[in-house]
């Protein structure tokens, strides 16, 4: 699975790069022969006013299956890449389990 972290307007500490990558693995690692790269990017949404200000895109291009984008916008980076990695899970599975029941489909 190759993994790209972007950053705009959010400090990526190592425990930052680390949580993404531990979110990630947990999220997609059973389908990482079938992930050709993802894409994180954070950034800061508001500026310096603070608030809802971390927005997260999370985009996974599968094969097959296409792309899939997912983004969540919150206080914090953290929490923000959490909610994403769990929701770029789940439509990875569901976009998975579309392109099996399509073959199985096929070849009755």
């Amino acid at each position: 699975m190759n993994l790209e972290l972007r950053s705009r307007g959010v400090r990526v500490t190592r425990e930052l790069r680390e949580h993404v990558e531990k979110r990630l693995h947990f999220a997609l690692g059973r389908f990482a022969d079938r992930l050709h790269r993802i894409r994180v990017d954070l950034q800061d949404v508001n500026g310096p006013r603070g608030g809802e200000d971390v927005g997260v895109r999370i985009r996974a291009e599968i094969h097959p299956g296409g792309v899939l984008i997912v983004d969540e916008l919150r206080e914090c980076p953290f929490s923000a890449v959490a909610s994403a990695s769990d929701r770029i899970g789940q439509s990875v599975a569901r976009r998975m389990k579309r392109v099996v029941t399509r073959r199985r489909r096929r070849s009755a």
